[in-house]
């Protein structure tokens, strides 16, 4: 350990009017690692800034460094220990890392928060209205947003963001700096520990007006000038803090400076670096998986609606179809994978109404039904009544088919209805006339022509997957080819930048969660049916922006709220988009299972936890009435430290039982002697011998479990498990509470 005062800089105090910025350095100031800083709020206003020196009249600081370079990297560890020499009111300290050599050809990436700085087209919109009609139709049209935190797209305008650690999934800010092939991440803790509390660290980039200079700041505490919210901002009520002399404010960094060539590089490290400042979360073990499916089976059928025409599986809090986006004939797969005849004939209903009625002469299907069987227009369509959202389309594609040879699986292909395949394959088609016309299916299709309405985007994503899908269950080799020239386009065009969006129907463009687990599907999808390991390797890098959208440590939310009452861990909660700004319980929607079989095909544990994360976040959403909403989120834009009691919502009901079916409870690999524990289990192996393996597995919850059960060798683990994989994997029986040992022979 390295310990020192610092000594003094070149001068002392910067007047923000005299330069007309606020945390960019004075030409004077350059050479130095970082720079520490005195800062004087009025209200959420930043009223002085002033460099701290080792003569300074108002602090002492002390810095503990560590070098962490057997990383593999430039890598040290700084403790920052800011004591105050006085009495001082509203004030607040700060330390800035500058870069020299910038340019705004930088990618910048604040967890869940900012990417590629958020320097997109800005417009002022209602939540859920879509884009302006005259946007539409248009293959110039930027990428838009409603107001967000950036860095500025216009070259010479003021170019800064603040935002504090409520608004990131992991305390972070990363760039890639492209003219000299570095990766740099700056690794923080949660915030300032004050009293009785933690006040949120301040997360700032500022870039000068000729986008030479940049600074990257962390503040304690965080004051942000305006307020992010749900859409838009609003005034801050963030203050800076009264010191009494000898009071001490600490500020502990973790910078790792590194090769690197792309934007998936940096977050290939990010993933691997996202918990080494903050430590690792630790998961409560509330409920077995077979417990959730249950329940969540349960919310999916009080779903089904009934009238004197026809009956169907209700997505959402309404009578109607919402096909796609956010379940509609989705919501069906779990009740499939019962297996009886009732919930059979209920899914049958569902198909029978929606595919009839729902499917428009394109081939594409509309995005609502309503229970008098006429379309329903909401969102963008209330303006635009021709449009449908290209995603909603996608998630039928692939769902359908998934279904179709999950009932195959089960024996039941006398089940499927030709007339249902006759549609699904319209549908597939369309998706091939499009991208024959077009070359992308863009953010919005017409729904009746088959054109493009809203061009950019990855909305589309989830085609990829389904028409993967499609080849392989009607032999249409065309559906295969459009596959993969749609999955380079995908990944060059957007995963190559960083961000993929247009994935929610409820915002505009902006950067979102959904789109980037939907393309990580597809692309293990293409790799399942095609097993060519480029698309492994760029699933895996779709699994690594997945993750920078995934809370990565336990958030200490304040004592009254009612998630910091139940004791909540809030490690594997989902952000969903740069707009919405909270977390919810998994991914909008999928089980992610290309998690657990990154894990299962390269044997990196990073992947697997993450997975494991996210299932459990997700059952510290459910209600003890079993009950779940989309709002599990410390955010102070929407929702802090709620999960929605008294709600319900039908996604993540839906991604509940399909990460109770599509992950194994616990997965084994004999020749390896070693296994990994998905479900909330406790499990270890006591035995091993030539001839047989013993598990010792304990359930710790209240609820009995079914577990299941995965083994597998070297041979079969390098086999793609494929669709529909769960049907052959055994269970085991443990009581609440109870431990059992369980053989398995080798």
């Amino acid at each position: 350990m390295d310990t020192k005062y610092l000594i003094g800089v070149a001068f002392s105090f910067i007047s923000l009017f005299s330069y007309g910025q606020k945390w960019l350095p004075h030409a004077n100031e350059r050479g130095t690692d970082y720079r520490l800083l005195h800062c004087a709020y009025q209200d959420a206003l930043l009223e002085e800034r002033e460099n701290i020196t080792s003569e300074s009249s108002k602090w002492e600081v002390r810095i503990d460094s560590v070098n962490l370079s057997s990383t593999g990297a430039n890598a040290c560890k700084y403790t920052f220990k800011f004591k105050a020499k006085r009495d001082m009111y509203k004030v607040g300290v700060a330390v800035a890392f500058d870069n020299h050599t910038w340019t705004s050809d930088n990618f910048v990436m604040l967890p869940a928060s900012v990417y590629n700085g958020n320097r997109q087209r800005i417009v002022n919109r209602d939540y859920a209205t879509g884009l302006d009609k005259t946007d539409y139709y248009r293959k110039d049209l930027a990428l838009t947003s409603n107001p967000i935190p950036q860095l500025s797209p216009e070259f010479g305008a003021k170019s800064l963001l603040e935002v504090n650690v409520s608004n990131v999934a992991t305390p972070a800010i990363t760039y890639f700096e492209r003219s000299k092939q570095k990766g740099v991440l700056l690794l923080t803790e949660q915030g300032l520990n004050w009293g009785d509390k933690i006040i949120d660290h301040g997360l700032i980039v500022e870039e000068s007006a000729d986008r030479t200079t940049s600074s990257f700041v962390i503040t304690a505490p965080g004051v942000r000038e305006r307020k992010p919210e749900f859409i838009g901002f609003s005034k801050s009520y963030d203050r800076g803090i009264d010191v009494k002399q000898g009071d001490e404010v600490v500020i502990t960094v973790t910078k790792i400076a590194f090769p690197c060539t792309s934007v998936p590089q940096l977050l290939e490290r990010f993933n691997k670096e996202r918990k080494t400042h903050t430590g690792l979360n630790n998961p409560r073990n509330l409920m077995p998986e077979s417990k959730i499916l249950t329940l969540m089976a349960k919310n999916i059928d009080d779903r089904y609606y009934k009238n004197e025409k026809w009956e169907y599986y209700c997505p959402e809090n309404a009578d109607w179809i919402s096909f796609g986006w956010i379940g509609g004939l989705m919501n069906t797969y779990p009740m499939l994978v019962l297996g009886d005849n009732e919930h059979l004939r209920r899914v049958k209903n569902t198909f029978d109404f929606a595919l009839s009625k729902g499917q428009c002469k394109s081939g594409y299907f509309m995005d609502v039904l309503g229970s008098d069987g006429n379309p329903v227009k909401r969102d963008a369509a209330k303006e635009n009544p021709e449009i449908g959202l290209t995603r909603k389309n996608a998630d039928i594609l692939y769902w359908m088919v998934k279904q179709f040879m999950l009932l195959k699986r089960q024996g039941k292909a006398s089940e499927i209805s030709k007339e249902w395949e006759i549609s699904i394959k319209k549908l597939a088609d369309a998706f091939v006339i499009t991208w024959q016309k077009n070359k992308t299916w863009g953010n919005y299709l017409n729904v009746e022509t088959g054109d493009v309405a809203v061009y950019n985007t990855s909305s589309g994503a989830m085609a990829v997957g389904g028409l993967a899908l499609a080849y392989q269950y009607y032999n249409e080799p065309i559906y295969l080819k459009i596959a993969i020239e749609a999955a380079n386009k995908y990944y060059s065009e957007y995963a190559l930048l960083g961000f993929t969006s247009g994935g929610c129907g409820d915002i505009l463009q902006n950067s979102d969660s959904e789109t980037a687990a939907a393309l990580m599907l597809s692309f293990m999808t293409l790799y399942e049916n095609t097993n060519q390991p480029e698309w492994l390797l760029k699933c895996k890098s779709l699994a690594d922006l997945c993750a920078t959208w995934t809370v990565s440590f336990d958030y200490v939310l304040p004592s009254e709220t009612p998630l910091a009452k139940l004791g909540a861990k809030l490690a594997g909660a989902v952000w969903a988009s740069t707009q919405n700004k909270h977390g919810a319980p998994g991914f909008c929607t999928a089980s992610g299972d290309p998690l657990f079989k990154i894990f299962r095909a390269t044997g990196d544990r990073i992947y697997a936890d993450l997975m494991k994360d996210i299932m459990h976040a997700h059952t510290e959403g459910i209600q003890p009435n079993g009950r779940i909403t989309e709002r599990l989120t410390y955010c102070d834009a929407d929702s802090r430290g709620s999960r929605g009691d008294g709600g319900k919502t039908g996604w993540n009901e839906l991604n509940g039982a399909l990460m109770a079916i599509e992950i194994p409870g616990i997965y084994v690999r004999k020749d390896l002697e070693k296994m990994y524990v998905f479900d909330q289990l406790e499990a270890k192996i006591t035995k091993n011998t030539s001839k047989e393996m013993v598990l010792t597995i304990h359930n710790p919850t209240a609820h009995d479990a079914q577990v299941s059960l995965l083994l597998e060798n070297k041979k079969e683990a390098s086999m793609p498990l494929g669709c529909n994989a769960f049907m052959d994997w055994p269970k085991i029986n443990i009581k609440a509470g109870k431990t059992i040992y369980h053989k398995i022979k080798k």
